[in-house]
């Protein structure tokens, strides 16, 4: 999934061009144009093997983009091929455990010291790209400076229904035991599920999501309505009242999540997620 993010991250701005935004080549003054610049090049580049070599001039040291242009150019086809409308700063100094959060790829490709240093000066940039056909999709890019210059580190995707279910296995991954998880799966758990309280009162129920990882996760429904957020679960729509559940539905998704267990086997999940002050939240599993 996080290659797939990577593929349909794309290309540079002919509309901010025109309009004077973009600064030269050789500018990585601030996060924003760090991120102007990659679009930039790739717009024009004569194809995703040319852009490639500006990849590597543009990657923060640390980072996997430079390996990923050396050895598979096509992945920047995309690129090439769409446009920057905006690019703005909406985060600074993230913290290592966020750094680890954005891409479970770009996690395993770092080393904890690699983390720490990116962590020590860094940046997050929303950038929203256009294709041809006009469809808008947001990428959120994290940036980190090297000798005083901002270069990129990974195009991640913002904050969505997707997310938080691959948060849950992130955590459940990193916890010491199914009690230190439960105060987790509280924390990400929607206030009208009772995942939270669940949690607190059987622990162990969790324990086998620690020895779970994602392979897919893909949001398969939007906005369900009050029968379908009831129908998750027999439990759920037993525990929940019609104010829980129009809460529930007012914003709401299915998650589609296959995951692998320790034993290589895998098998498919539905979760059902839904927004609280703009966030998305657990709901049931």
């Amino acid at each position: 999934m996080e290659r797939r993010s990577f593929l349909s991250a794309g290309g540079a701005t002919v509309l901010a061009l025109a309009a004077g935004r973009f600064s030269t080549a050789g500018d990585a003054g601030s996060p924003a144009t760090a991120v102007e610049a990659y679009y930039r090049r790739a717009s024009a580049s004569e194809d995703a093997e040319a852009f490639a070599a500006d990849v590597t001039a543009l990657a923060h040291p640390f980072s996997p983009l430079s390996r990923i242009a050396e050895d598979v150019p096509m992945a920047f086809d995309a690129v090439i091929r769409q446009e920057l409308s905006d690019a703005a700063v909406v985060g600074e100094d993230v913290s290592p455990d966020e750094i680890r959060s954005i891409s479970g790829f770009l996690a395993a490709s770092l080393t904890d010291e690699e983390i720490e240093s990116i962590a020590a000066e860094n940046a997050v940039v929303s950038a929203t790209v256009v294709d041809g056909e006009g469809e808008e999709a947001e990428f959120r890019w994290l940036v980190a400076t090297d000798d005083d210059e901002w270069r990129l580190v990974w195009p991640g995707e913002p904050e969505g229904p997707v997310t938080v279910v691959r948060e849950y296995y992130r955590r459940a991954g990193t916890a010491e035991n199914a009690t230190a998880f439960a105060a987790d799966v509280e924390a990400l758990a929607h206030p009208a599920s009772p995942l939270g309280e669940v949690a607190a009162d059987v622990p162990g129920l969790f324990d086998g999501a620690r020895r779970q990882e994602v392979v897919a996760a893909e949001v398969v429904a939007r906005d369900v309505d009050a029968e379908r957020v009831r129908a998750v679960s027999d439990f759920f729509g037993g525990a929940a009242d019609d104010e829980t559940v129009e809460a529930v539905a007012a914003e709401n998704a299915i998650v589609s999540v296959t995951v692998a267990a320790d034993d290589g086997d895998e098998f498919e999940l539905e979760w059902l997620v839904a927004t609280d002050d703009g966030e998305w939240r657990l709901v049931w599993l």
